[in-house]
């Protein structure tokens, strides 16, 4: 039997904003910008607790929390701290998945007991980055991600098979990695309110409801999983990208915040991550929106001479209220080199 740990980094860019600054510690902090016409990135669990959620409008988070702490995003901040963390998971497998800056899989088949492994980690993971992390181990991906979310923050749950389908009975739909807000709106106006209720629904009915990705859902739903971790998966891409605090009408004033974008992806690669397409994206203030990209296959372009000649290509009459930069298309110069960690476990990790 597969042993699949999830590890989740708990409300990770607001506890690395508490951790930089120990006054915000046990306050409303909200990531993701100042203005109104943003979205929160991410929000400590103190602000959930006002009903603030990630991906929310700016705007309506003031209004359930006004006294949230509201921080613009340091995006540098986090991927070194993300780092830090990899640094430490990769030294218990070789078999593992990134997933954004605060999530990863890995497999731990391979050890007899992976239950003081994964506590090791836990514990090294606050040691020597200061941030609490959330883990799940169970025997399949799907069921090693709920098992990490059921009793967040700083969680250690474990689900074996014979436990999944009464855990996962009355369970939220929404638990089920891949039904989004909508998805869940839909299921509840047909009286779907938990995987329970989800049984009811033929596989027929789900493909219809869902597509192709229905037939994932139907058998997560019931603790099955046959994805495998996937180990080589390069980076589809790198962006930034930021809305405007008002609409800006001249191309030097759009451009100079593109340059800064650019450089702040640039700062984003690994060593070993060469892109060969640049995207510049506008969105105008009647949220209608553009995108120009340049591919360049070659060594060392000149991407601030490319960005230029993108930015050129766009009219600035209608006024620009968002701004996006991003770097795709990569290859890789380099493999990776990991080394297997000797465990010294002894009474301290128990």
């Amino acid at each position: 039997m597969k042993k699949i740990l999830h590890l989740d980094l708990d409300a990770f860019f607001a506890s690395v904003e508490q951790l930089d600054f120990p006054k915000l510690r046990g306050k409303p902090v909200i990531v993701g910008g100042r203005g109104n016409r943003g979205v929160v990135s991410t929000c400590s669990y103190e602000a959930r607790a006002f009903g603030v959620r990630s991906a929310m409008p700016t705007a309506i988070a003031r209004k359930l929390c006004p006294d949230g702490i509201f921080l613009p995003v340091r995006y540098e901040r986090y991927v070194e701290k993300s780092r830090e963390v990899r640094r430490i998971y990769t030294q218990y497998s070789k078999i593992f998945e990134t997933v954004g800056l605060d999530e990863a899989y890995l497999d731990v088949s391979h050890y007899p007991d992976a239950i003081p492994v994964a506590r090791e980690m836990k514990k090294r993971v606050l040691a020597e980055t200061g941030l609490t992390c959330s883990i799940g181990l169970s025997y399949n991906k799907s069921m090693a991600k709920i098992a990490s979310d059921l009793k967040k923050p700083n969680a250690f749950v474990i689900i074996r098979p014979e436990q999944a389908l009464r855990i996962l009975k009355d369970l939220p739909i929404g638990s089920l990695h891949g039904i989004g807000k909508k998805s869940q709106e839909r299921l509840k106006m047909t009286g779907i309110h938990t995987v329970s209720d989800f049984w009811r629904l033929p596989l027929e009915k789900v493909v219809q409801m869902f597509g192709k990705f229905g037939y994932d859902l139907y058998y997560r739903a019931r603790g099955k999983d046959d994805r495998e971790i996937v180990t080589d998966r390069s980076p589809k891409s790198h962006s930034r990208e930021t809305t405007l605090p008002e609409n800006l009408h001249e191309r030097e004033s759009v451009a100079e915040i593109a340059r800064e974008l650019l450089e702040k992806v640039r700062r984003k690669l690994a060593d070993d991550e060469i892109p060969q397409t640049l995207t510049l994206k506008i969105k105008y203030a009647d949220f209608t929106v553009h995108s120009k990209q340049r591919t360049v296959r070659g060594p060392s372009p000149d991407w601030s001479k490319i960005l230029e000649e993108l930015l050129d290509a766009f009219d600035y009459t209608a006024g620009v209220r968002l701004v996006g930069v991003g770097f795709s298309n990569f290859v890789q110069s380099l493999e990776p080199e990991y080394e297997q960690l000797s465990l010294p476990l002894g009474d301290e990790y128990l």
